[in-house]
């Protein structure tokens, strides 16, 4: 169809339809197969303007001449039997079903409050299904301009695990870093700190090794202090998995649930005499 003449259709067929009674005119055709204005009245936002309601009308209307157009070819080269779609609708429509009211039944029992002597015992069972992917770490990051008349003492005592430093550290780097994190003392990918920094890092465990990171790159300088790692292929630290296991216990509810729902229904027809297996 020329394109010109395809705009038209849609500028004076369907504008008008939102003005006129008759919304019964079709505004395109694929074979014996017709697109009504009335067909269209629900594909609108609400305060478009008119050069935008043309370029959604004609989208739609596109979108539907290429479904019609697959849908025709489908039919002429399937089977009877492959175009037979009647038992994949139904077992969708009963799966769908079905998910829906278990998740409605779900949602109204599940105890999501886990404890931590759940999420502990859990972690002692499997621990050997909590394998780092990647190396983690315990890590304090700065970065400072050069010309900063604290960055002497801040290099001089950002590894420093005494509390008098660590003080100091904090009300030396609050008022001079550009960038000052040492992540509420909780574990970290290590890749979050790397991707922070100028340039990448070849040996991990030469610098695993040495604890520490001192680059430079223009007016500024880095500053990485690794407090404690671990390794890639290493067993996962409780704490940095505890959220990951608490959805697991979760879950594991969830499937119990309807573990049992399916059992109690089974169990309560059969007495009920609501269903026969005949041989």
């Amino acid at each position: 169809m020329n394109r010109l003449l395809f705009s038209l259709i849609v500028v004076t067929g369907f504008l008008t339809a939102c003005q006129n009674a008759d919304n019964s005119r079709p505004v395109a055709r694929v074979y014996d197969k017709y697109l009504y204005e009335s067909d269209l009245q629900n594909i609108f936002l609400t305060n478009v303007s008119k050069e935008d309601s043309i370029l959604i009308a004609k989208a739609y209307i596109e979108k539907w001449i290429q479904t019609q157009l697959l849908l025709k070819q489908a039919e002429n080269n399937l089977t009877d039997k492959e175009k037979n779609v009647a038992r994949q609708l139904e077992d969708y429509r009963a799966s769908l079903l079905i998910h829906k009211y278990e998740q409605a039944y779900v949602n109204q029992k599940l105890d999501t409050l886990v404890k931590e002597t759940e999420v502990e015992q859990y972690y002692y069972s499997n621990k050997d299904n909590f394998v780092l992917s990647e190396p983690i770490v315990k890590a304090l990051f700065i970065k400072l301009r050069k010309e900063a008349p604290q960055t002497p003492k801040i290099k001089e005592i950002y590894r420093s695990k005494k509390q008098e430093d660590i003080q100091l550290l904090d009300n030396l780097a609050y008022q001079a870093a550009i960038f000052y994190d040492f992540f509420n003392d909780q574990w970290i990918p290590f890749s979050v700190i790397t991707r922070q920094l100028p340039y990448t890092i070849d040996n991990i465990k030469e610098t695993f090794s040495r604890q520490y990171i001192e680059m430079e790159d223009g007016s500024f300088i880095y500053l990485v202090s690794l407090r404690e790692v671990k390794e890639q292929g290493e067993t996962a630290p409780l704490a940095y998995i505890t959220n990951e296991i608490k959805q697991l216990i979760i879950n594991a509810r969830k499937q119990n649930l309807i573990d049992q729902l399916e059992r109690n229904l089974f169990i309560k027809a059969k007495d009920d005499r609501n269903f026969e297996i005949y041989k």
